[in-house]
């Protein structure tokens, strides 16, 4: 019995030993009989712990419903092969019908594919499902186009803006309230746009546009150099920047000379217009600079635009910027050829270039030609052309004919005490006595009240017929 519990001790004492150290003989127990090594144990009496496990295959994913048919009309339609596209993705769509991915790719095939009834019709109903879907608003949008379907577009993309402020959306809506003339929602849109994507010269054109409608000009000039920086280059584009310096009152900019070999007088050279030659210099002009509205107008000449509109910006450009010759010989060449809401306007400034030359003959009547045409609008000037014609003749020292073209203004203003007073002072000191006392009584029988009553009661006492 004894030798029993020795046997049960050390079995139990090599099985611990077994179960950290596999392989090695557990050591006998004190005063116990030595054990037989590990290795002639037999393999039924291992724990099964320390067998190794068995690795099952991993279980086979299912391919969701349409994939592989996606996958190819995918790849079609970035090979540029719409219409095997449109084969593949319907084949998808038939298999998951729900899946707007593959509603959006298929209608984006059906458009590129000419097919664009059927793209529409997927796309809106992409919009249905899901009303916060931006790309396929987008989508939608340019295919109705801003200016075919302006209302549709801005009903479609308008409420997109609450999910994504994104710069196709502000794009399109620009050009749809561009296309309806709504000038303050288009220029808010455009200015979204160009801040979301400000290498777009054609936004920044398309801004300066709205500006120059809407007459501010300084912010119409800073949109159109940005263009033009961007690389927006037309005739068109010259000629509106030429209309913003006008409006700014930069008729020539910043005249500096240059030397130009060959040069005459209307030519771009070196980016620079030669605008006169210097008096006793040769190949030495008198230039301007791009930033002048004389340089945009003759760019946009040189460039194809040869309008009578441009011509008369060119005309009154150098009549503003006091060059009466230049002015007056290309007023000549535009007579008669004015539309006629214009002519009247054309008279009125051909008069003030003959103002400018001294020649008051042609001053007067070019401006009854203005009033002729257009009396409600010019007809009040003539007074007023009367008293300028007055006072050159007066600076010249001719009173005769100051007094003259007085008689004239007090005839086309015949109520205007100031009128009849210059006369009158003009009749008396010349000797004109009794005509200058018919001008005092006149003043005041239209102002009794007036500043200089004593004065010209005194003379009325003074002179007795």
């Amino acid at each position: 019995m004894k030798n029993v519990q020795a046997i049960s001790a050390a079995a139990i004492l090599w099985m611990a030993a077994a179960s950290t150290s596999w392989g090695q003989a557990a050591p006998a127990p004190a005063g116990g009989p030595t054990t037989q090594p590990a290795t002639t144990q037999p393999a039924a009496t291992q724990p099964a712990a320390t067998q190794p496990a068995t690795t099952q295959p991993a279980a086979t994913q299912p391919v969701p419903p349409g994939q592989e048919k996606f996958e190819a009309g995918r790849t079609l339609f970035f090979q540029g092969q719409y219409k095997q596209a449109v084969a593949a993705l319907q084949q998808a769509l038939q298999a998951a019908p729900t899946k707007t991915a593959y509603q959006l790719l298929l209608a984006k095939a059906y458009r590129f594919a000419g097919q664009q009834k059927e793209s529409t019709a997927l796309l809106e109903a992409i919009l249905k499902a899901n009303p916060d879907h931006v790309e396929a608003g987008v989508e939608l949008a340019e295919i109705l186009s801003p200016q075919k379907n302006s209302d549709r577009v801005i009903a479609i993309l308008h409420p997109l803006l609450k999910f994504k402020h994104d710069y196709p959306l502000y794009h399109l809506l620009a050009e749809a309230y561009y296309q309806k003339e709504q000038w303050d929602k288009a220029r808010e849109n455009y200015e979204e746009a160009v801040k979301l994507n400000p290498q777009s010269g054609a936004d920044c054109y398309q801004l300066a546009n709205i500006y120059l409608a809407q007459q501010r000009f300084a912010r119409a000039a800073e949109a159109y150099e940005k263009a033009g920086r961007l690389g927006i280059d037309s005739a068109a584009y010259h000629f509106k920047l030429a209309s913003v310096y006008f409006n700014l009152r930069n008729y020539m900019g910043a005249i500096t000379t240059a030397q130009v070999l060959g040069g005459t007088p209307g030519q771009i050279r070196n980016q620079l217009l030669l605008v006169e030659q210097v008096p006793g210099q040769k190949d030495t002009f008198f230039a301007a600079s791009p930033r002048s509205a004389i340089f945009q107008a003759v760019q946009a000449r040189q460039m194809g635009i040869d309008t009578p509109q441009l011509k008369f910006l060119e005309a009154n450009i150098y009549l503003s910027a006091r060059r009466y010759a230049k002015a007056d010989a290309v007023y000549k060449d535009l007579e008669g050829k004015l539309e006629k809401a214009d002519q009247a306007l054309f008279w009125f400034y051909w008069a003030q270039t003959a103002l400018g030359l001294q020649d008051y003959g042609n001053y007067l009547a070019r401006l009854d030609k203005a009033i002729l045409l257009e009396p409600d609008a010019y007809k009040a000037t003539l007074c007023d052309a009367y008293v300028t014609v007055a006072a050159r003749y007066q600076e010249s020292g001719d009173t005769g004919k100051y007094i003259e073209y007085l008689s004239k203004a007090v005839q086309a203003s015949p109520l205007s005490a100031r009128l009849h007073l210059l006369l009158g002072d003009a009749c008396w000191q010349t000797g004109r006595r009794g005509e200058a006392v018919q001008q005092y009584r006149l003043v005041l029988e239209l102002e009794p009240d007036h500043a200089d009553r004593i004065r010209l009661l005194n003379r009325i006492r003074e002179f007795q017929p």
